[in-house]
């Protein structure tokens, strides 16, 4: 689980390192620069299939793997942090309130015409205060690498290929049984500088759906208002100035996660020992995004999560909450 520049890339510099190549975006205005979060405006090609739904949320959404004009490094970073007050829990379960954090670093170099590789790391925590009877851990946290690849097929067509090797879990007793290698495949289709389409698998064998797919679209009818509908942040966003960005819209957060094989609680007289939990949670809110320095740029925003589900696939049973008023900050940059 997008902030920059205020340039848009050539996305045909992918293909060729020539200055002179024709620019198939041409009107592709910087609405929002945020290296990893989809609000942001597109840089390249695959920007709408950067961002994944599921344990980490670096995987598709608009993101900025290309390295424009020359072979060096692009380096993006982003620390993110967010509070959600307190909510009931079904089945009696008692109250919890929730802390959540990613720390993200991501580098991506061209390797060839037409190819571009990436490689970083993603770090996801959520830290539950359960004050009922809630049988399951305090924290679940996915740590990942990043290997993967832009691919142009076709001026119009580009292929992305990403896997995310990592351990996911509480992290009491980390073992072999925590380790998993979830893998994204997406396609992004160019109709034209304002509009385009993408549609992407993800695989993931802790998932109760092994495969799912993610259809989306980032439609820019005029320079300042982009409607970047992809998951796992579909947002409208309005550009203010080339500083201030505002934006609206929702977002889906989560992890699988393994829990110890070691793990004495039980739910309903059944042992949680090693069984796989599932945990989501959808938000609805506003906010507003700064760059306060070239490359650099905070953003706040605040809303309510409006839905959330603890899922035991081994035990068949779903634990979910209340609404409750959330917010969040981050700091993003690239380099």
């Amino acid at each position: 689980m997008s902030v920059a520049s205020n340039q848009v890339s050539n996305p045909s510099e992918v293909a060729s390192p020539s200055a002179d190549a024709p620019n198939p975006l041409p009107n592709a205005e910087a609405v929002a620069r945020d290296p990893l979060a989809p609000e942001g405006e597109i840089e390249d090609p695959l920007a709408p299939v950067r961002e994944q739904i599921g344990t980490t949320r670096s995987a598709f959404g608009p993101d900025r793997s290309q390295t424009g004009k020359n072979d060096e490094w692009s380096v993006e970073l982003a620390a993110e942090y967010g509070y959600v007050w307190n909510a009931s829990l079904s089945n009696g379960q008692g109250n919890v309130n929730e802390e959540s954090g990613v720390v993200a670093l991501l580098g991506s170099k061209r390797l060839d015409e037409g190819c571009v590789g990436i490689v970083g790391a993603n770090w996801q925590i959520f830290t539950f205060g359960f004050d009922g009877s809630m049988p399951l851990p305090e924290n679940l946290q996915g740590l990942n690498a990043i290997f993967g690849g832009d691919f142009e097929i076709s001026p119009d067509w580009f292929m992305r290929i990403q896997v995310e090797p990592g351990v996911y879990g509480t992290w009491n007793n980390i073992n072999w049984h925590n380790v998993n290698m979830p893998a994204v495949f997406a396609w992004t289709n160019i109709l034209n500088a304002e509009f385009q389409w993408f549609i992407a698998l993800r695989a993931d064998i802790f998932q109760f759906f092994p495969v799912l797919p993610v259809p989306g679209i980032r439609w820019q009818p005029e320079k300042e208002w982009l409607f970047n509908l992809s998951a796992p942040k579909p947002t409208v966003n309005y550009a203010v100035d080339e500083e201030v960005n505002l934006f609206a819209g929702g977002e889906i957060l989560g992890v699988t996660a393994r829990l110890p094989s070691n793990d004495s609680g039980t739910y309903n007289n059944r042992s949680l020992a090693g069984a796989l939990i599932n945990y989501f949670e959808a938000r609805l809110g506003a906010g507003v995004n700064w760059t306060f320095t070239e490359g650099v740029s905070l953003q706040g925003e605040a809303g309510a999560m409006v839905w959330r589900t603890y899922d035991l696939p081994r035990l068949n049973e779903s634990i979910r909450s209340t609404m409750a008023p959330y917010a969040q900050i981050s700091l993003r940059g690239v380099f």
